[in-house]
């Protein structure tokens, strides 16, 4: 075979393979390792089943939880932190099944 196939064919390859590589990085798909469990204790006035269930519903991520939180608090300052943390449960299921 003539060298400048096999290189074309290479370049070809190792294309394919960078671009499939880039696929995985794409924004949202890193996950940050989790932090000790002392960092993930909920605040005091939160049932800790309450906060599990939001952090399921975000994937895990705690901080889009916690800023979500943070959201409906701004939102309805008077109302207590086990309110706010129903409340964003609350809208991500009537915004996911409204669609």
């Amino acid at each position: 075979m003539d060298l400048s196939f096999l290189l074309a064919i290479a370049l070809l390859v190792a294309l394919v393979v960078w671009l499939r590589s880039r696929q995985g990085r794409r924004p949202g798909a890193y996950r940050r390792p989790t932090p000790p469990k002392s960092a993930q204790s909920p605040p005091r006035s939160v049932q800790g089943q309450t906060q599990k269930q939001l952090l399921r519903l975000v994937g895990g991520n705690r901080a889009v939880a916690e800023r979500l939180v943070d959201q409906v608090k701004l939102r309805h300052p008077n109302q207590s932190e086990q309110w706010c943390w129903e409340k964003a449960i609350y809208d991500i299921q009537r915004d996911r099944y409204r669609a």
